[in-house]
């Protein structure tokens, strides 16, 4: 059996608040990733489907590496969302362990609206007024598929986001997934989608200023042998100059983690006067407890946080001191 009677419960709980109501505003955390996204569109694709009114609202636009799936045109600029006329009556949230992830949407979800949050975030907020936290689940792709499934709406063009939410989320199959997880990508295999296909599209068609800003990320690479880590900066400058968008730079960090001999990568960001961390870690390293001494979160193998009120400069060493004051493994994760 794939879901446990827990799980049947709340999934019906779901379904039964979305066949409730009309009008749906989907949203996920503020830079899109393959998860969030593919949620959103399978959720629009079948909540029209079923005769209603959808909207997808988000921070960013997610990267154009998705822009192949179902759906990906109709995502509204956040920009253009006053023009809108649309009152929802419901929210679904997906892949946020607070509300304050979400970014600008959040004002624009009455507090009168229903909220239903799915997330596999450990420390999640329970912020919905239905909330499906699965912390063991690859993905909320992976949990999003239950759902789909007993509205029995997975057909090829939803099965193909929720492919792209499990294999983005998961590195490939690479890490944070179970059997459960191979069994729901084979059911989404079985509507015909073409996993080959959508590999190439995800991995193989980064835009030149992609990989402009990976040029930029290899130059500024540093490397502390005692402590195993590896890092790079990327500024607001750099971003101009290479016409890249800060969605990029997630893809860029995924990309570090294939350096040999580190324990962990991370990449910072400049945006405004915020200090962006980004860490992905090798199995068996938590970058996730490190990531909230300061305030921030995630999944042990991926996470982040923020600092204000500091220069980029001073924020790396505020980090490195951190890290340098417990040295050993063992001792980072413990705190």
């Amino acid at each position: 059996m794939l879901i446990s009677e827990y799980e049947r419960k709340i999934v019906r709980k779901i379904c039964d608040e979305i066949i409730k109501h009309d009008r749906f505003f989907l949203t996920t955390h503020q830079v899109p990733d393959g998860d969030g996204l593919g949620c959103e569109l399978a959720f629009s694709i079948v909540l029209r489907k079923l005769g209603k009114q959808a909207i997808i609202v988000n921070e960013m636009l997610p990267s154009a590496i998705y822009s192949f799936l179902p759906g990906y045109s109709d995502i509204l600029p956040i920009e253009k969302y006053p023009e809108i006329k649309l009152i929802p009556d419901a929210a679904i949230i997906f892949d946020c362990s607070n509300k304050e992830r979400i970014g600008r949407p959040l004002s624009f979800i009455p507090e009168s609206v229903a909220i239903i949050n799915i997330d596999h975030h450990q420390g999640n907020t329970q912020f919905g007024h239905i909330n499906w936290v699965c912390e063991n689940c690859s993905s909320v792709g992976e949990m999003c598929f239950f759902i789909l499934e007993e509205l029995n709406c997975v057909d090829k063009e939803v099965a193909e986001c929720l492919y792209v939410a499990i294999l983005t989320d998961t590195g490939s199959f690479r890490h944070h997934f179970d059997t459960r997880t191979i069994r729901i990508a084979e059911r989404l295999l079985s509507t015909g989608i073409n996993p080959e296909s959508i590999a190439d599209h995800i991995y193989n068609s980064y835009p030149v200023s992609t990989l402009k800003l990976l040029g930029h990320a290899l130059v500024s690479l540093q490397y502390d042998m005692d402590l195993h880590i590896a890092w790079t900066v990327l500024d607001e400058q750099m971003l101009m100059e290479t016409g890249a968008f800060e969605q990029d730079a997630e893809i860029i960090v995924d990309m570090l983690r294939s350096i040999g001999n580190v324990d962990f990568v991370f990449l910072v960001k400049e945006r405004k006067n915020e200090i962006k961390f980004s860490l992905r870690s090798k199995k068996g390293f938590n970058v996730r407890l490190i990531a909230e001494k300061f305030g921030g979160g995630g999944h042990d193998g991926a996470a982040g946080f923020s600092m204000t009120g500091i220069t980029l400069t001073d924020a790396i060493e505020k980090f490195l001191r951190y890290l340098k004051k417990h040295q050993s493994k063992r001792q980072v994760e413990n705190g």
